[in-house]
């Protein structure tokens, strides 16, 4: 079994996507600096390639994956691979992961 880079944070966050292939909206339900798991009605395949939208409802905020590619799909749900990012938005992912992992108490 193969074990992830990134750990994987469970959130649900509005998302849309478009490439040439495929565009949509959908759910982002888990996400890592790396890549997220988007579930959705919309057909899509390995390979494509996407530029992703992610809400922030409790930031009235988008954040843009400018290149992403699809690495696998299972039912309503595939998985993304971010290939292309600004680094700002690298930086913004990097504090909206902190900002959605659980706290852990201090003794």
């Amino acid at each position: 079994m193969e074990k992830r880079k990134h750990s994987r944070l469970a959130v649900h966050l509005p998302i849309s996507f478009a490439g040439d292939e495929a565009a949509g909206e959908g759910v982002v339900s888990n996400l890592s600096k790396e890549g997220c798991m988007i579930v959705t009605h919309e057909k899509v395949e390995p390979g494509a390639l996407l530029d992703l939208r992610i809400y922030f409802p409790e930031h009235d905020s988008l954040m843009e994956i400018e290149l992403a590619v699809i690495r696998w799909t299972h039912g309503g749900r595939f998985g993304v691979e971010f290939i292309g990012m600004h680094p700002d938005e690298q930086e913004r992912l990097h504090h909206v992961l902190h900002a959605y992992a659980p706290q852990v108490p201090q003794t």
